[in-house]
């Protein structure tokens, strides 16, 4: 499900904006780290099953990338939204005002992973690394569709704005 929204809000975005572009390709990053991690195999030798662990520099890089993806949304590509949308259409902004805190909840679920998995390390924590890695996608996956959201009620009033200034442009041409 992560490919599908990630795919999905490329083709909705399609290099409108650089700095959606830009969160989209963190997102693609993130999203290429967790399944790294996530596809850990698990050793089978013949008396037993071990799960193999992640090394220390694979998971601090899915928690750097974790933690600056949801840093990029926060302060850099919400607040441009939710300029935008101030500026030009009070609905889309009813739309907006009602997921940044959706959004929020999230960051406080994924957050909790970074504070688990990216410091040190010990056999301890490991072993419940899989399932906590579920659960970040299953997070993830709620905040994607929530951002999505955004960008699309954002590229509908770029259109939206775009023909008005098309049909305005066109009735003083005298068309």
């Amino acid at each position: 499900m992560l490919l599908t929204t990630l795919n999905r809000t490329k083709q909705i975005s399609s290099g409108h904006l650089k700095w959606i572009d830009e969160m989209i390709h963190a997102r693609e990053q993130l999203i290429t780290s967790y399944f790294k991690l996530l596809t850990l195999p698990v050793d089978k030798d013949d008396t037993a099953s071990r799960d193999l662990h992640p090394s220390y520099e694979q998971m601090n890089e899915f928690c750097n990338l974790l933690v600056d993806y949801l840093s990029r949304g926060h302060f850099k590509v919400y607040p441009k939204i939710l300029t935008i949308m101030e500026n030009v259409s009070s609905r889309r902004m009813i739309v907006a005002r009602r997921l940044i805190p959706r959004i929020e909840n999230t960051t406080e679920h994924l957050l909790k992973f970074d504070a688990k998995y990216g410091k040190e390390l010990d056999e301890g924590i490991m072993s419940s690394w899989r399932e906590d890695l579920s659960y970040v996608g299953q997070w993830l996956e709620i905040r994607f569709k929530h951002e999505d959201r955004m960008v699309i009620a954002l590229q509908i009033m770029d259109n939206t704005i775009s023909e008005s200034a098309k049909q305005a442009e066109n009735q003083r041409a005298g068309k």
